[in-house]
């Protein structure tokens, strides 16, 4: 969903989800097109090793955010308030879209 502020947690987008296996990230999942299981639009080579701040957050809230932009609009920013900037500025601009996806696994 196009986001141009980032005042609100974005709407839960059905169909799609987080795979959390073991504590760490696996995959992001999509319906598939013939409505069967679901199936990896992301998946790791192997899995991603997560804070125990963000699982935590994770597990509590049994979703996760995810933001998306095009390649340049936010660029890489060496410190978390550069990111914020750059993350509003790409809002801001129509840039940024947002959704929240709930938690597949454990």
């Amino acid at each position: 969903m196009p986001v141009t502020e980032l005042t609100e947690v974005p709407p839960v987008l059905h169909g799609w989800s987080v795979l959390l296996a073991m504590g760490q990230l696996h995959a992001v999942l999509q319906p598939s097109a013939n409505g069967g299981q679901p199936v990896a639009w992301w998946q790791a080579h192997q899995p991603l090793q997560v804070t125990e701040g963000w699982r935590a957050a994770a597990n509590k809230h049994q979703q996760v955010l995810m933001f998306a932009a095009p390649v340049g609009s936010i660029g890489r920013q060496p410190r978390e308030d550069l990111l914020r900037g750059a993350i509003d500025k790409a809002a801001a601009n129509g840039k940024l879209v947002a959704s929240a996806l709930p938690l597949a696994g454990t």
